[in-house]
């Protein structure tokens, strides 16, 4: 709730800020049906569908990260209330993200550079691709940033309040570690450095232990969520996708460089009691860069975590700068950006697999069907075999799924899709020939190879 004190115009930008925060997400959402979604997209689509249907993380469903994000995407599923209200629900935390940018942006220069830093996060590319997209990345960064608000604001509570949003963002994704630095160091502003330290590490610990103990079987979850990515990240040559340099070029390179000139004038024009928490966050920031440069494989998702940091310190380095009329003025200009940016810019790949998704829609709805790319068949209506939710590459490379799992967890299937060569994750020649000799009957089309018993209407 705005002080009574806000004039009429700071009230009416922030509706409007609000506004189009909203109105960018919700148009990217509109749009799904013809873009095609990251892969990791369908992956905890099918793994919320089966933990809605009752299957357990771990035990039933192979899921490589902490439990929470399962339980949490498929509860709209449980309750009914299907893809639009999970979609609803992870646009939900692009709002909370963009939130907690602004309201760094305004604890550091004002009311108008948290409105812009807000603005900032819902303008770059892979909020706007990712704001609708199922992914334990997205929660992850909001509940990171609003943990390092409440520290900023070095009071006791604050900081119980920061580790426990700590901890919450941690049995959702193990990457929220690395906000640890920054934590430490809007540490050094609170007078019991000791005390506040000590409350961000019990509550964090607390929530953590308490979903640990609800989560079985242990030895599984460890090998799952542990064990997977460790193998994995000793395995040599792993991809740099292509799309992290399409990135570096369109986005992080020209972000970067305006964190780096906020930072400057951050610490030339804020007062002296508000360097320390632009120090935190650029501690954080620079953490990113470290972790962008040594984590493999790298992806845009990943980036989520560090761009609350960025946006608050880009947008309070500039506007201490501005006079408050040109900070009304700059700020709704970013709000009309924000709005036509996501009905005319591009940031997602067009969907090309609609003569394949046509014939798979001639299956039965719900039927379980074996593939690696699990969003079309969510798409289409269809359902994986829990354990096959997630078949990428790190799961194959890494040995935590094998050619005879594969073929295993095909009983009871009504076929074998197989991915176009460029996104493809079963390229054992042994699945393509057991496939052909389960499933007689192909279909090509978009790149992708259905296998069935049955013959299919593919036409209409």
């Amino acid at each position: 709730m705005l002080p009574v004190n806000v004039s009429s115009t700071a009230r009416r930008m922030l509706v409007i800020t609000g506004v189009a925060v909203l109105a960018t997400f919700l148009a990217r959402a509109s749009q799904r049906r013809a873009v095609r979604l990251d892969y990791d997209d369908g992956v905890y689509w099918q793994t919320a569908l089966a933990v809605a249907d009752g299957y357990q993380p771990y035990s039933d469903v192979f899921f490589a990260q902490p439990p929470l994000y399962a339980w949490l995407s498929a509860l709209p599923f449980a309750l009914d209330a299907g893809e639009v209200g999970s979609r609803l629900l992870t646009i939900g935390w692009a709002v909370l993200l963009s939130t907690g940018a602004g309201v760094l942006g305004g604890l550091l220069a004002g009311r108008y550079a948290g409105m812009a830093a807000a603005l900032l996060v819902a303008l770059l590319p892979p909020v706007q691709r990712y704001c609708f997209q199922f992914g334990a990345d997205l929660p992850t960064a909001a509940l990171v940033t609003w943990s390092v608000v409440c520290a900023v604001r070095a009071r006791p509570r604050w900081w119980l309040a920061s580790g426990t949003l700590l901890g919450v963002a941690g049995v959702i994704k193990l990457i929220t570690v690395v906000a640890i630095p920054a934590l430490l160091v809007a540490a050094l502003a609170c007078r019991r450095r000791l005390a506040a330290l000590a409350s961000v590490s019990v509550s964090a610990v607390a929530v953590c232990a308490l979903v640990l103990a609800v989560t079985s079987p242990p030895e599984q979850a460890w090998d799952q969520i542990v064990a997977l990515h460790l193998t994995a990240a000793d395995i040599q040559d792993q991809p740099v996708p292509g799309g992290a340099i399409s990135m570096l070029t369109l986005w992080i390179v020209p972000f970067g460089l305006l964190s780096g000139a906020g930072t400057y004038l951050c610490l030339r024009r804020l007062p002296r009691d508000r360097r320390l928490p632009v120090v935190a966050l650029v501690v954080w920031g620079t953490t990113g860069v470290v972790f962008a440069g040594l984590h493999r494989p790298i992806f845009e998702h990943h980036l989520l975590l560090f761009v609350a940091s960025g946006a608050a310190i880009t947008a309070a380095g500039f506007f201490a700068f501005l006079q408050p009329k040109a900070q009304v003025l700059t700020t709704a200009a970013l709000a009309l950006i924000c709005v036509v940016q996501a009905l005319m810019l591009p940031v997602s790949p067009r969907l090309e697999s609609i003569a394949m998704l046509r014939c798979l829609r001639a299956l039965p709805s719900g039927s379980v069907l074996v593939t690696d790319d699990q969003e079309i068949a969510a798409r289409a209506g269809l359902r994986t075999p829990p354990w096959l939710a997630d078949t990428s590459r790190v799961r194959i490379s890494s040995g935590h799924l094998t050619t005879a799992e594969i073929i295993a967890g095909a009983n009871g299937a009504v076929g074998v899709l197989f991915a176009p060569p460029d996104r493809a994750k079963f390229v054992d020649p042994a699945i393509t020939a057991w496939a052909r000799r389960a499933f007689p009957l192909t279909y090509a089309a978009d790149g992708y190879l259905l296998a069935v018993s049955t013959p299919l209407d593919c036409a209409s």
